[in-house]
C-alpha cells in the first residue's frame, strides 16, 4: 500500500507540476502576444502621426498601404521642392539675362565692346566710358567757353574800333550796336 500511496502522490505531483508548467507557458504566451499587440498598436499610432504630418488618409488602410502612401507623399513633396528650386533658378537666370541685356544696351550707346564679358566687367567698362564721356564733355564745354571768350574779345575790339560802349552789354547787344554804327556810317557816306 505504501507503494500505491507513493505512486498516487507522485502521480499527483507529476500531474500538478505539468499543469503548473502548462499554465505558466500559457501565461507567457499571453504576455508575449500582448506585447506584440501593444507594439503593433504603438507602431500604428506612430504611423498615423506620420501620415497626418504628410496629409495621408489612414482610414481602412493597412500599415503597408499607409507606408506606401507616405512614401508617395514624400516623393511628391521632393518633386515639388525640386520644381520650385528649378523655377527660382530659372527666374534668377532670366533676371541676370535681362540685366545683362540692359547693360549691353547702355554699353552700345557708350560704344563699349561687351563681347565675352561678364555683367561685372560690362558694368566696369560702362562706368569707365561714362567717366571718359564726362571728361570729353567737360573738355568740349571748356573749348566752347574759350571760343566764346575769344569771340567776345574780338567783338570788343571791333566795338572799340567803331566807338561802341561794351560795359554791361551782351554779345548780341554789342553786335547790334556795331551793325547800327556801320549802317549809320554807310548812310553818312551817301
Amino acid at each position: 500500500m505504501k507503494k500505491l500511496v507513493s505512486s498516487l502522490v507522485m502521480a499527483t505531483l507529476l500531474f500538478s507540476g505539468i499543469s503548473v508548467v502548462a499554465a505558466a507557458d500559457t501565461g507567457a504566451d499571453a504576455t508575449v502576444t500582448h506585447s506584440k499587440a501593444e507594439k503593433k498598436e504603438e507602431n500604428r499610432v506612430k504611423l498615423n502621426e506620420k501620415a497626418a504630418k504628410w496629409g495621408v488618409e489612414t482610414t481602412d488602410k493597412t500599415n503597408k498601404e499607409v507606408k506606401a502612401a507616405i512614401q508617395e507623399a514624400k516623393a511628391a513633396k521632393k518633386a515639388e521642392n525640386a520644381e520650385k528650386k528649378a523655377a527660382k533658378e530659372a527666374a534668377k537666370e532670366a533676371k541676370k539675362q535681362e540685366q545683362l541685356a540692359k547693360l549691353n544696351g547702355k554699353a552700345v550707346k557708350l560704344g563699349v565692346n561687351t563681347a565675352g564679358k561678364t555683367a561685372k566687367e560690362v558694368k566696369a567698362a560702362i562706368k569707365e566710358a561714362k567717366v571718359a564721356k564726362k571728361a570729353a564733355n567737360a573738355e568740349k564745354k571748356a573749348a566752347k567757353e574759350a571760343k566764346k571768350q575769344e569771340q567776345l574779345t574780338n567783338l570788343k575790339e571791333k566795338a572799340a574800333k567803331w566807338g561802341v560802349e561794351t560795359a554791361g552789354k551782351s554779345a548780341k547787344e554789342i553786335k547790334a550796336e556795331i551793325v547800327a554804327k556801320k549802317a549809320e556810317k554807310k548812310e553818312n557816306k551817301k
